[in-house]
């Protein structure tokens, strides 16, 4: 178990955070490769609004762990 102050976060969870982290960056890929691909521009719109927000929740998730390591930027 890793401690954060009064939090404290389990192997397990970091397991899954990081396994989650992998999950938003392929639904990011597959995003923005439907966006390129799509002839109708709103769906375009719509999968290019849905890979930014898989993008903040990588970052979101990243910054989870980096905190969990005590690694600050």
């Amino acid at each position: 178990m890793y401690n954060q102050g009064n939090q404290t976060i389990s192997s397990k969870e970091l397991a899954y955070i990081a396994d989650s982290i992998k999950n938003e960056e392929l639904l990011t890929k597959l995003c923005v490769q439907g966006a390129v691909e799509c002839q109708n521009s709103s769906l375009k719109q719509v999968l290019s609004q849905l890979s930014q927000e898989r993008l903040q929740n990588v970052s979101t998730l990243t910054n989870t762990l980096q905190q969990q390591a005590g690694i600050t930027h």
